[in-house]
Order: C-alpha cells, then structure tokens, then sequence
C-alpha cells in the first residue's frame, strides 16, 4: 500500500489531536446569602369545637361525716381480737427496746433507724385506733423487727 499526498510516517501512527472545545469565561459566583427561615407551614382552617364543661367540683364534706370505712381484710370476731392483742403486745414490746435504746451512743444510720422504728411505731398506734387491726399488727411486727435488730448492733 502506498501513502499517497502529504501523509507521514507519524501523523499514520500518532493518537490524532484532540478537539478544541471553546472555554467560556468563568462565569462569577454570587456571594453567599444566609440561610433563610423555611415559612411556617400553613395551618388548617380551625374546626368549632364545643364549649368544654368545667368539671363539677367535690360536694363539700360536713364535720358530722364519718370517715371512710377501712379497707382490710374481713377477719372474724375471735380472729379481730387476737389480731388486737398481737399488735398491743408487739407494739409495747418496741416501746421496751426502744427505751433501752434512749440515752445510747448511736451511730447516724443507728439514729435514722431509731427514726424509722417510731415511725412505725406511730403508724401502727394510728392503724390501731382506725381498727385496721391488720394493718396495725403488720407495722408493729416491722417496728419490733428493726428495733430488736438495733439493740443487737448497739451492744456490740
């Protein structure tokens, strides 16, 4: 094969040249403007509601009222009574130990449990007063408890 006009060896085996692509001017770039709000969303047109109704207030309690009845468990008269001599007796049995305990060094968490057994004390007196002889006899076994175990750490 032959060449034939003003071809050369290496226009035949160099890459051809690459378009020329006309460049625009850069184009200038606006300054940065603060970001901006987005608008509130528009609200829905409010439905009428009804007029709300003040709730009514509490009848009004007369001095003469008795107070409400006691919930406790329904214990029959015998098991009433040995439910009120059980907590007589564990109640005096704390005021016993926490007698012992008046007058001696204790420590703060010995005073705070001290605090709590006549707590316990004094709730379970109330609970007694109301007849929640359950009640009563369930503090009063708890005051002893903490009381008894009081004693034992202060002898140490």
């Amino acid at each position: 094969m032959g060449w034939v006009g003003c071809t050369t060896v290496k226009s035949v085996f160099s890459p051809p040249p690459a378009p020329t692509i006309p460049v625009a001017p850069p184009v200038p770039v606006p300054p940065k403007k603060e970001p901006v709000a987005p608008a509130p969303p528009t609200k829905e047109p409010e439905v009428p509601q009804p007029p709300r109704k003040e709730p009514d207030a509490p009848p009004e309690k007369k001095d003469s009222e008795a107070p409400p009845p006691v919930l406790a468990p329904q214990v029959g008269k015998g098991d009433e009574e040995q439910l009120r001599r059980t907590a007589i007796s564990r109640i005096q049995r704390t005021e016993q130990l926490v007698g012992q305990l008046e007058g001696k060094s204790l420590t703060g968490e010995q005073q705070e449990r001290l605090m709590t057994v006549r707590s316990l004390l004094g709730n379970a007196r109330d609970a007694l007063t109301a007849q929640d002889l359950t009640k009563a006899s369930n503090l009063a076994d708890k005051a002893r408890l903490l009381a008894e175990e009081l004693s034992q750490g202060v002898k140490q």
